[in-house]
């Protein structure tokens, strides 16, 4: 297969409270638990990736049919509201079987948005016998003719607006802070995304098994790339029950 971006991976949200946030993901809106740990302050690799000294946290992944979601409580820095103007995710596409009865354990009027416990605003929509969880993701920047992220390819869509017009939000501030996207050849794309403040080298993980590096764009967005290289990387594709998309080079990614 040809380097470049296959899928959108995951999002990840900075949380107030782990367990109120989990439980509108997982017990409302029917994501599945994953994994889950914790890192202390003084943990150098997890300050690198997210450029920001004496991070410490409690993580949870969850699990979606074409995506996964990720949830960091941090104890430090202390979080903050997220800028509402602020680059970065500005809404996300959720889909589930029945809207009408989310909306009502939600308590929520006709006319009410739907927002995650921490303020990212979540459209619902009828999963229609398709996948559910995590089906699309809006981009806010200054201009989105010149983003770097304007063509992800699907299951879940990126799109890219305007109407940035505040400093870019620390990754610790409430709501979603940064995008991942899968991809082949994490070196070449990495070399080929100019525009990115790269905030360390290519790192393995997983035991080897998966790579990622995180950036953040000149336009203030936070970005993380991520190589499976084993069907057993624990963000690897095959972990979803959707997760077939075609590669760069047209090739069906398959469980």
């Amino acid at each position: 297969m040809a380097s470049g971006v296959i899928a959108l991976n995951h999002v990840g949200v900075s949380v107030a409270d782990l367990d109120r946030a989990r439980s509108f993901w997982v017990d409302i809106l029917g994501a599945t638990d994953h994994v889950a740990f914790a890192w202390p302050v003084g943990t150098g690799p997890a300050d690198e990736v997210f450029a920001t000294e004496g991070t410490s946290a409690a993580m949870a992944l969850l699990r979606t049919d074409t995506a996964f979601l990720e949830l960091f409580a941090f104890g430090s820095p202390t979080p903050a509201i997220r800028p509402a103007a602020s680059p970065g995710v500005a809404a996300l596409a959720w889909a589930v079987p029945d809207v009408a009865a989310v909306r009502a354990r939600l308590g929520l009027g006709a006319d009410e948005q739907v927002r995650c416990p921490d303020g990212t605003p979540v459209e619902l929509r009828a999963a229609d016998g398709g996948p559910t969880g995590l089906v699309g993701v809006t981009v806010r920047v200054p201009d989105p003719a010149r983003h770097l992220l304007a063509t992800v390819p699907g299951p879940v869509p990126v799109t890219v607006v305007g109407g940035a017009d505040a400093h870019a939000a620390r990754p610790v501030d409430l709501g979603v802070n940064h995008l991942c996207l899968d991809v082949a050849g994490i070196a070449a794309v990495r070399a080929g995304l100019d525009g990115v403040l790269w905030h360390h080298d290519v790192t393995e993980s997983s035991g080897g098994k998966a790579a990622v590096c995180y950036g953040t764009t000149y336009d203030g967005v936070l970005v993380e790339i991520s190589e499976s290289r084993s069907p057993d990387a624990f963000l690897a594709r095959r972990r979803l029950k959707h997760p077939g998309v075609l590669g760069p080079a047209g090739s069906q990614q398959q469980t």
